[in-house]
């Protein structure tokens, strides 16, 4: 997809950007997106599918969902198993996928089966969307934590390891393509995955995240911080989850939509903050209670 795929802009992230569409963003933010998602997806994930998209396409737009469990392992960490082979410039090494069984006997022959045919457009918006396969609402508590917190550790926890997937991982995209629009957006977790979070004594750790990625990237003219992490209307609202991480495709569009009309854009460091600390009485107000407590309740 990435080497043949005919596009210009790309939405880049973990498995909360795979609902995203494509034709929408097409329409709303021009020029012609398709999706280079990962699920569980690192920032080693995330560079190795932008370095390939740079080197072998002129690249307008990158919309990259800026989760923060993506910054916090090891600068070679994956978030999965990865054929490195695919992704170098050597041919010789895809022996390994060309002599697979499962590709000469299953995908070689329904690739013969469609050539010369046109690709299918559409597929760009069903491309590992799992929208509608999950129940939404009380449901998505399953994995919530609201248990009196464990020693809280330091707000610095994982700032090196942030800072370093940073500089190796994105800072030198950013530098190096001056020509492309980066808009980073910060995902709108439901409230009550801060809570478990601070359940687990990371709160101050990841909250902390939020202020170091935005005095990095803010630096740059041809990037754009977008948060969404704090809109009271989505994050309190159970409806729109099947997990405490996991929002609905109707979130996704909203965020294309707002994105479009520059709504939720962070102008300064200050603006930032207040959305911090109102996730932070968030997860004290549901760690206090002991259970959810807004909408959906």
């Amino acid at each position: 997809i990435v080497r043949n795929y005919d596009y210009d802009s790309v939405i880049v992230g973990t498995s909360v950007t795979e609902n995203f569409r494509p034709s929408q963003m097409d329409t709303l933010l021009g020029g012609r997106f398709i999706k280079l998602c990962s699920s569980a997806g690192t920032a080693y994930n995330h560079a190795l599918l932008l370095n390939l998209a740079f080197d072998t396409h002129e690249m307008k737009r990158i919309l990259y969902g800026l989760d923060v469990y993506s910054f916090i392992g090891a600068l070679d960490e994956t978030g999965t198993d990865m054929p490195f082979y695919l992704y170098d410039k050597n041919p010789f090494n895809d022996v390994q996928y060309w002599l697979n069984r499962s590709v000469l006997g299953s995908f070689l022959p329904r690739c013969l089966r469609a050539w010369g045919q046109k690709q299918d457009d559409s597929i760009r918006d069903s491309m590992y969307n799992w929208a509608g396969k999950d129940p939404y609402g009380l449901i998505a508590l399953y994995n919530a934590q609201f248990t009196p917190v464990e020693p809280m550790k330091p707000a610095e926890y994982r700032s090196d390891k942030a800072i370093d997937n940073l500089n190796h991982h994105l800072i030198p995209l950013i530098e190096a393509h001056p020509e492309t629009q980066f808009d980073f957006f910060f995902p709108p977790y439901s409230a009550a995955e801060w809570s478990s979070m601070q359940a687990k004594g990371t709160l101050e750790s990841m909250l902390n995240l939020r202020g170091l990625c935005y005095d990095v990237l803010s630096q740059y003219d041809h990037v754009t911080i977008y948060d969404f992490a704090a809109r009271k209307d989505w994050v309190l609202n159970l409806d729109n989850y099947k997990d405490t991480l996991h929002y609905g495709q109707w979130i996704n569009d909203a965020i294309v939509e707002d994105i479009a009309a520059g709504r939720c854009a962070v102008e300064t460091r200050d603006q930032l903050d207040r959305a911090t600390a109102q996730l932070r009485v968030w997860a004290n107000e549901l760690i206090a209670a002991g259970h959810w407590l807004y909408q959906g309740s």
